[in-house]
């Protein structure tokens, strides 16, 4: 008992990846032609059929598009381009290597997109979550307790919507960066408490490959700078700090720069031009976010969504006396990240479970809500029981939501307070439910007007 006590947050680690592993199999998704390699994936996974397979990096030849999945973005100049940038491919790139090996060797299609690529694929999905859990537990364990760690990791897959961006949508950006920033968060703590210049090379490095698999996530680099400052004293000791190394800190602006390399050649041999804007058509309004919205929203709030993630924003307060080196480090962090999510002009992020965005930063916000769970904990006897309720209960709302969400009774769009309330209690759609939808009108939405689409009036 006492083994099993000491190594609850191991356990627990172990538990998770099982779960998302029995999930995995039992939706076979590798088996149907509009999963795994469908959405968002299509663009991040081009690079790698198109490079080492069809040999046609600027997607021009015909057996490319009769064979593979490409869904290239057209540019005012006329060139196609691969519209995301080429970080997940390079995250992708150990397990699609794998698959293509055992294509050939089993004499099975090997152009990229038949079953053991998506195996492929879903296996990095799992590696990456390993990762981030591993580097997330890491974190926790200089703070907490085991059983805070323990009851942490399992409400921040288990309890939010990593959880379907493990399994029913594995392979879509969010569980790679949420492992990438685990890590670079370890790194960060390790760095101020011991700086040297490979901790810093490597921060570098992994910050770059963060902004590669998704831009808007460069607002890491604000949880670097000001991790460890709560005061003014330890604002001053910082910017002595920086000038003091300032040609380390040009060292991992360069370790940045290194990680793009590729991409930016990409774009040269596509376009001419170093950096090409592949989203032409789409922006952020900086001067309309929708917080309210985004938070609250029937549509896609977030905390309607995954109402777990409350106790990691009542957390955060508690921060400046209980852990205050995170303090500033992750309430300008969280409040930067969420006005570039809601600023996007898409802000519920298509079709989606919930808003996806904030995934990858659940690493982050564990440790405010572990923070909350352990001052619950310890404020009476019976108060464990509950931080216990807490996690059971957002387990069980998390999988019932997601199942809704699978089944149409959560509309992947068009979700309004009278369809979410109609069928709350059913997992399927009850009748009348359709006629309560409404859904976006996404060309208005591109022109920063929130609207209803006409034919749904």
């Amino acid at each position: 008992m006492l083994h099993l006590k000491n190594n609850l947050s191991k356990y627990s680690l172990c538990l998770v990846i099982l779960i998302v592993c029995v999930i995995i199999f039992s939706a076979k998704h590798w088996r149907k032609d509009d999963k795994v390699i469908a959405m968002d994936v299509v663009s991040y996974y081009a690079y790698l059929p198109a490079t080492f397979i069809f040999h046609d990096i600027k997607l021009e030849k015909r057996e490319t598009f009769d064979k593979g999945l490409f869904w290239p973005e057209p540019l005012p100049d006329g060139n196609k381009v691969i519209k995301t940038s080429m970080g997940m491919s390079i995250l992708y790139s150990p397990f699609f290597f794998i698959s293509h090996g055992i294509a050939k060797l089993s004499g099975d299609k090997a152009y990229g997109f038949t079953p053991i690529y998506k195996v492929g694929l879903l296996a990095s999905a799992v590696f990456y979550l390993f990762i981030g859990l591993f580097f997330l537990r890491r974190t926790l364990k200089n703070y907490f307790s085991e059983q805070i760690v323990a009851l942490t990791i399992l409400t921040t897959v288990l309890g939010t919507n990593l959880l379907n961006y493990s399994t029913y949508d594995a392979c879509m950006s969010h569980v790679y960066n949420f492992a990438l920033i685990n890590t670079f968060v370890w790194y960060t703590i390790d760095w101020y408490k011991s700086p040297r210049l490979f901790n810093l090379l490597l921060l570098g490095l992994l910050s770059g490959l963060i902004t590669l698999v998704r831009p808007s996530n460069i607002v890491v680099l604000l949880f670097f700078f000001i991790y460890g400052i709560s005061s003014k004293e330890t604002l001053k000791q910082r910017i002595g700090m920086i000038f003091t190394k300032f040609h380390w800190f040009l060292f991992m602006g360069l370790a940045f720069v290194i990680v793009w390399i590729p991409q930016i050649i990409y774009w040269w041999i596509i376009t001419g031009h170093f950096l090409v804007n592949s989203y032409p058509d789409e922006q952020f309004f900086w001067g309309s976010p929708h917080f309210i919205d985004g938070l609250f929203s029937y549509r896609k709030g977030w905390l309607v969504y995954t109402p777990v993630m409350i106790f990691a924003l009542l957390g955060i307060p508690f921060l400046f006396k209980r852990l205050k080196e995170f303090s500033w480090a992750i309430a300008i962090f969280i409040s930067v990240a969420t006005y570039i999510i809601v600023s996007w002009w898409c802000w519920w992020y298509g079709g989606s479970f919930g808003m996806r965005s904030y995934v990858d930063y659940y690493g982050i916000l564990a440790i405010p809500m572990a923070l909350f769970f352990t001052i619950l904990w310890d404020y009476r006897k019976y108060s464990k029981i509950l931080v216990l309720n807490i996690v059971f209960l957002s387990l069980a709302q998390n999988y019932f939501f997601m199942e809704k969400y699978r089944r149409s009774s959560l509309h992947y769009d068009s979700t309004t307070k009278a369809s979410f309330w109609h069928s709350f209690c059913h997992l399927n759609p009850q009748n009348g439910y359709w006629e309560l939808l409404e859904k976006p009108d996404y060309p208005k939405a591109l022109e920063g007007i929130d609207a209803i689409a006409p034919e749904n009036k």
